[in-house]
């Protein structure tokens, strides 16, 4: 697996910096694409989990979850979540480019622009490939993307900074046109106690892709049917769209 797609230290602190993200709106669209495409799933497969917010949540709906990330310290934080919980995800280290579930999937999820991490567009052919392998007919592939417009214009180029007790970070980002491309440079200060903070870097890239292509792809791995939407809305896409909604059906 590429090591562009594993966090290291970053997941002992991810949840803690990712308290303001969307997951209700996440789990909002789940719910009102099953009811869109009248589908009711039995096993869900989450891709690229992370530390299993969205996965956690989904299996204590009642669905059997298998949940999929590269990195072994996400995966950790994941686990160390399951105290006193009855249902609970399989969680499963794995490139997602090489999925290989322990049984076929009724629906596949993969939020919070994980397929961006995919930098080459074999890549994102083999990913939709694999998924498409490990869904039983009549299935669904819903999964979201950052738009090029949004790495050009709103992530490209740009310093983010955040200043916390237990943490602080300085997040250097840069555009690369010729492959619509952004590289993150984090450097993180965390503190380790009696006022002293540990030092520690991490890179991180991200690449968009077309969104006909895209769409191209998924029908090439044999997807019957493919819909996109935009910024967690059943909109179409506009020149301004953040983040695309694909939905494709086996």
């Amino acid at each position: 697996m590429s090591q562009n797609l594993v966090y290291g230290d970053f997941a002992e602190y991810y949840d803690l910096l990712m308290q303001d993200a969307p997951y209700d709106l996440w789990l909002q669209m789940f719910a009102e694409i099953l009811d869109r495409y009248e589908i009711k799933p039995r096993i869900v497969a989450d891709l690229g989990c992370g530390t299993g917010t969205i996965s956690i949540r989904v299996a204590e709906q009642g669905y059997r979850v298998f949940a999929v990330d590269a990195s072994e310290d996400m995966l950790a934080m994941a686990e160390g979540k399951r105290e006193g919980k009855h249902l609970f995800p399989t969680f499963l280290q794995q490139d997602i480019r090489e999925l290989h579930l322990p049984t076929c999937v009724d629906v596949a999820i993969s939020f919070c622009d994980t397929l961006n991490y995919l930098l080459e567009e074999e890549h994102v052919q083999q990913t939709f490939h694999a998924v498409y392998r490990q869904l039983h007919h009549g299935g669904l592939f819903f999964f979201d993307m950052h738009t090029p417009y949004k790495l050009e214009h709103l992530l490209g180029d740009q310093v983010f900074y955040e200043v916390r007790p237990e943490i602080a970070y300085i997040w250097q980002s840069s555009f690369d046109g010729t492959r619509c491309l952004v590289e993150y440079d984090i450097t993180f200060f965390a503190e380790v106690g009696d006022g002293l903070y540990r030092r520690f870097q991490e890179q991180h890239l991200q690449r968009a892709y077309p969104c006909e292509r895209v769409v191209e792809w998924l029908y090439d791995a044999g997807f019957q049917t493919v819909e996109v939407f935009a910024d967690f809305s059943f909109e179409k896409p506009t020149d301004t769209s953040e983040r695309w909604f694909f939905v494709a059906r086996k």
